[in-house]
């Protein structure tokens, strides 16, 4: 997929999209954390920009929660209720991104799994399109994206694993059905589907499409 970047919130967006994929193929759990926490910095980046451009206040990263309430009043818009729903998932995921950045108080802060790391790109995406509408502003159209290849290897060309996208699926979406296989220590994804398919049938037409041994 071709992506057309045009100013950096975007790139910072691209680069948690990259991180989350990276831990999806990572072979271990020392580079499955790293990449982790580097998609959750960069989604929370991706989330601090947002709220600098929508709200017109480049300070808001400094004191996060504090700042943005200062900048809705002064604005006069609707309060962000952090007590539930959506922002207090930011609320959470901020916490989540301090213990990972300087406190580690648990070993599961040390080496997240991947879906930390899909957690932290879907709350962002709906945070930062609360935001803008918030603001009365057009949501910019790269949160949107939701697709990132992760590495480019020779042996996966080598073996064609373009898949098709089914009709109603976002590509990426954590709850997808993907089925995926193992090939010298790597993961490949054979298909993605939508989340209510059936996957008996689907699987036996992979495993028979196959030319390599798999795990």
């Amino acid at each position: 997929m071709m992506k057309y970047i045009q100013d950096n919130h975007y790139l910072v967006w691209t680069d948690a999209l990259h991180a989350r994929e990276l831990s999806r193929q990572a072979n271990n759990r020392w580079d499955r954390g790293t990449y982790v926490r580097w998609a959750i910095m960069s989604s929370w980046i991706a989330l601090e920009m947002a709220c600098q451009d929508a709200l017109e206040d480049d300070k808001i990263s400094y004191s996060f929660k504090k700042n943005v309430d200062q900048a809705i009043q002064r604005k006069n818009l609707p309060a962000i209720q952090w007590a539930n729903g959506l922002w207090q998932e930011v609320t959470q995921l901020q916490e989540f991104r301090k213990n990972c950045t300087h406190r580690f108080l648990k070993q599961s802060e040390i080496f997240p799994g991947e879906g930390e790391a899909s957690k932290a790109v879907s709350i962002v995406r709906n945070a930062v399109k609360d935001i803008y509408k918030r603001s009365g502003k057009t949501v910019p159209k790269w949160i949107d994206d939701d697709y990132d290849q992760g590495w480019a290897r020779k042996d996966i060309d080598m073996f064609g694993t373009g898949y098709e996208v089914k009709p109603g699926m976002v590509l990426g979406s954590p709850h997808n059905l993907r089925f995926a296989y193992t090939y010298k220590d790597h993961e490949y994804t054979w298909a993605e589907y939508p989340p209510d398919t059936e996957p008996d049938d689907l699987f036996k037409q992979m495993i028979a499409s196959l030319v390599h041994p798999i795990s």
